[in-house]
């Protein structure tokens, strides 16, 4: 059996639909998985305060269920820098690069092709890496798939196709 650990790093060496399939059949199927991850409650109070160790607990307890979140490993990436663990920490920003990367390497956005998520605050983390404000989200029935369509502050377009959210309900 393939650890998370084998799964990341064959994506990380070749990055494509099957080690990237692979990865995120692994983590939809972790025990503490969940596709409503959010950090505005926990995480990011302890952040805020400085409480970085804390912070670095919080979230290693949110794995293997947030491995491949750009916000987990962004947020990681902060807190370990703070507690001087700069290799750790560089590990982790690459890590959320490549999360990112994996999104977008999933389509081009549009509601035709859109791009592939594990969580909504993945989303997020997309938009934000593109400097896109979302101004509105909406839900939108394509046939069999489900798609969250952002409209941004600059007038543009997103789509996300978020049908494998749906089937785990």
């Amino acid at each position: 059996m393939r650890t998370y650990e084998d799964l990341v790093t064959a994506y990380l060496s070749e990055p494509g639909p099957a080690t990237l399939s692979a990865l995120r059949r692994a983590v939809r199927s972790a025990p503490n998985f969940s596709a409503d991850l959010t950090f505005d409650r926990t995480v990011d109070p302890l952040l805020a305060s400085g409480r970085y160790a804390e912070a670095v607990t919080a979230l290693r307890e949110l794995m293997p269920g947030g491995l491949f979140s750009p916000g987990v490993h962004t947020r990681l990436a902060s807190a370990l820098r703070h507690t001087g663990q700069t290799q750790v920490a560089a590990r982790e920003s690459t890590l959320a690069r490549a999360a990112v990367a994996s999104i977008v390497s999933t389509g081009d956005g549009s509601a035709e092709r859109p791009w592939s998520v594990l969580r909504v605050r993945d989303e997020y983390d997309v938009l934000s890496s593109m400097k896109k404000t979302p101004a509105r989200q909406e839900l939108v029935r394509d046939g069999a798939r489900y798609l969250d369509h952002h409209i941004c502050a600059d007038g543009s377009d997103v789509y996300f196709d978020v049908t494998e959210l749906f089937d785990r309900v």
